[in-house]
């Protein structure tokens, strides 16, 4: 597949926007041409005209192929996995096809959320079958068009190579029949193919040539002329204001073009970043004492214990009659940190406004939540506003959030100019919004043959919902980059792993006390999964110790009639030789997770010495529902294993607010000599395909704490690792 790397503004630009009922016609985003603008095409000159057959499909006169990419990309390979679905039902092969970034428009909402995002590892779940009815529609479209120009019967033509084949072996081009086409009415229940031939094999990724020649184009590549680049200064603390600075001694620096208050702190625009950034960092910028008393290591400890002691506690499940009366055969206490999002890439967006119109260049996950943060700063209408959806360089959940998209829009009103913003690496690590630390008291109650019979939980954690649940849920808000909680009843992410086990336990009950601090906290990769995952899958060890049975075996009992669960289990315990001698006298440990849609199972081989931690190997067991592409699923559990390590040795403290680790010499993620073989396995599957970006982190933290425990009779309940006195080797 051919990579964009130009900057220029997708044609699939709508003028106009489309009613909820008429997108859910049929059940599915099914559109035509009608609906979609073609907005820079319809300048076009006659030669280069493009036609949108539906609202993913964009054929030019020249007959090249477009296919529209309603999800971010940021390395998880999901615009070469959705496009291949379409091009396969057009009968082109997907190396032929070119693929561009959708800007806002309803039509490319996520159809569960009725939201257009790029999260929560449901790209695959919720849009494949769309693009194989989308692109199935297109196909029939164009075969209606070619058959009615023939005179012949829809089902006597054939497709070969982006052309349409008369019986006599007459041959029309998709493009010169794509006027045509667009001006049918979409099939509401298009014949999908049989075999796909995309499905189910590794294929050449779209993005992957223009990241390793360099041409690919990230949001902090972005160019434009006249323009200028921005840095930053933000508060010390959430709640502290820009007391006093020196204006005219910033603007004296070089190359400053000018000084910008925004909220909670101050940005200056110049001619290059260097500049901005030396002129940033030398300034005297002096803070109001607001906030200044919150948020300390040792203060948040008692909290947290005080709010496990007294709640209130939200009931979000109870299963059973005795989960809350039952008297526990063991009980334990599970801390764990909060994380910063620490992507590769720092926050960055380029704005340009000119003529009553906007436009934004931005590696964005929340390209809904920008679309609108972007109406409510300039106050533009929304079809006055475009969008260009860049490659991320990590987006972890952090780019759901519009907070940089906002300040990048006050300087270029303010300046007049095209304004690139980029945050240092020092604001990005210490202006996050982390994922939130919790605390978790855990118990658990066999009966006297040893089979669990009772599991309890309760949390305190702040909700992970704040600044990403969709605002149209609420009444109007001032201010969109301002948190909102949800109902606790829908407020579920922080239970996320807890009130979903693959465990057929008789009763159970999982309560959270929704604590309200002033640290700023969201979503983050693996979002509930994987720090419960962690508490439950390492109290599950604990309880198999308590019953004296072998761990995977005491999984398998519990695991009653859910056999996906039980597939993922057992090739874990083959694939790593389970029962039998570890490699290099490791220890071994085991844990299962159900998320996203999926189910992964892992197996971690530590050995122990002096305090040092050595993961020898992984071994991963995935059911990801119909594997589409092998390769690209084993990369994103590959690269979940290093997410997944990297987050047992890291974490943010505060002192009066301030957040203490500021770059990577305090914030570590692992190392490439510090990893680990790993093997990844998947589960021949005929489930709904699932995803597996943030899949495979969930189990590594629990995994590599029960083979701690295997190996050293130590059991790690509170992360990162130094706070049980261990460490990586």
């Amino acid at each position: 597949m051919n990579a964009r790397s130009k900057i220029e503004p997708s044609t699939a630009t709508s003028d106009r926007r489309i009613a909820r009922r008429d997108l859910l016609k049929g059940g599915a985003l099914v559109l035509s041409a009608a609906l979609i603008s073609p907005g820079a095409a319809s300048a076009a000159a006659p030669a280069n005209r493009r036609s949108f057959v539906t609202a993913w499909v964009r054929i030019g006169a020249d007959n090249a192929v477009t296919l529209i990419a309603s999800q971010s990309e940021m390395g998880q390979g999901i615009t070469t996995t959705l496009a291949a679905a379409l091009a396969d039902e057009l009968f082109v092969s997907p190396e032929r096809v070119a693929i561009e970034f959708a800007p806002f428009d309803p039509a490319y909402r996520d159809p569960v959320f009725h939201w257009m995002f790029t999260g929560n590892s449901q790209s695959t779940s919720s849009f494949h079958d769309i693009m194989r009815r989308m692109g199935s529609a297109a196909r029939e479209m164009l075969v209606a068009a070619a058959a009615a120009r023939w005179n012949v019967a829809p089902g006597k033509v054939s497709l070969a190579d982006a052309h349409l084949v008369h019986p006599d072996g007459r041959r029309l081009a998709f493009g010169e029949v794509a006027d045509d086409a667009a001006k049918l009415a979409v099939p509401e229940k298009p014949a999908l193919r049989a075999d796909p031939p995309s499905a189910g094999r590794a294929l050449r990724r779209w993005d992957i040539p223009a990241k390793v020649d360099g041409s690919a184009q990230f949001g902090i590549d972005v160019q434009l002329p006249d323009m200028l680049i921005a840095a930053v200064r933000c508060a010390p603390r959430p709640g502290a204001k820009l007391a006093t600075y020196d204006r005219a001694a910033i603007g004296a620096k070089p190359g400053v073009v000018d000084v910008v208050e925004i909220p909670g702190g101050l940005a200056v625009a110049a001619k290059t970043y260097w500049q901005a950034r030396q002129a940033i960092d030398g300034a005297t910028l002096t803070w109001s004492e607001a906030g200044d008393g919150f948020a300390s290591a040792g203060a948040l400890a008692p909290v947290y214990a005080e709010r496990m002691a007294s709640g209130p506690f939200f009931t979000h499940l109870a299963k059973g009659e005795s989960a809350a009366t039952a008297a526990p055969t063991l009980e334990a206490t599970y801390q764990t940190p909060f994380q910063a999002h620490a992507t590769m890439e720092p926050m960055n967006c380029t704005a340009r406004l000119a003529d009553g119109a906007c436009e934004i260049w931005a590696p964005t996950q929340g390209l809904e939540m920008a679309q609108n943060v972007a109406a409510q700063v300039t106050g533009l209408p929304s079809d006055r506003i475009v969008i260009h959806r860049m490659l991320i360089g990590g987006g972890f959940g952090r780019r759901l959030l519009a907070d940089f998209v906002k300040q990048t829009l006050i300087v270029a009103m303010a300046v007049k100019r095209p304004v690139k913003l980029i945050w240092s690496r020092e604001e990005d690590m210490t202006h996050d919004f982390y994922r939130p630390a919790a605390l978790h008291r855990i118990s658990g109650t066999l009966d006297a043959a040893g089979a669990l019979v009772a599991l309890r939980n309760r949390v305190v954690t702040p909700s992970h919902m704040l600044y990403i649940i969709p605002r149209g849920v609420f009444p109007p808000m001032q201010d969109w980059t301002d948190p909102a909680a949800p109902p606790e009843k829908i407020d579920t992410m922080a239970v996320e792993g807890l009130i979903e086990l693959p465990y057929a336990i008789a009763n159970q009950l999982v309560e959270q006390h929704r604590l309200a601090i002033d640290i700023p906290v969201s979503v983050w990769r693996t979002t509930g999964h994987g720090p419960n995952n962690f508490v439950v899958e390492s109290f599950i060890d604990e309880l198999a110790l308590a019953a004296k049975r072998d761990p995977v075996e005491f999984r398998r009992a519990l695991l009653g009639a859910d056999s996906r669960a039980l597939a993922v289990l057992d090739l874990a315990a083959k694939q790593s030789g389970w029962g039998g001698p570890a490699r290099d006298g490791a220890a071994r440990g085991v844990a299962l997770a159900k998320a996203f849609g999926g189910y992964v199972a892992a197996v971690a081989e530590v050995a122990v010495r002096d305090d040092k931690v050595a993961v020898k190997r992984l071994t991963f067991a995935v059911d990801c529902g119909r594997l589409l592409d092998p390769g690209i699923a084993a990369s994103n559990i590959e690269g979940g294993a290093v997410w997944g390590l990297s987050g047992m040795r890291t974490e943010i403290t505060f002192e009066r607010g301030r957040a203490m680790q500021t770059n990577f010499d305090a914030f570590e993620p692992m190392r490439l000599d510090e990893m680990p073989a790993i093997d990844v396995h998947f589960v021949a599957s005929e489930a709904a395909p699932g995803g597996t970006g943030e899949l495979g982190p969930v189990p590594v933290h629990a995994a590599v704490g029960n083979a701690i425990a295997a190996a050293t009779g130590r059991r790690v309940r509170t992360l990162p690792l130094a706070n049980a006195g261990l460490s990586f080797a």
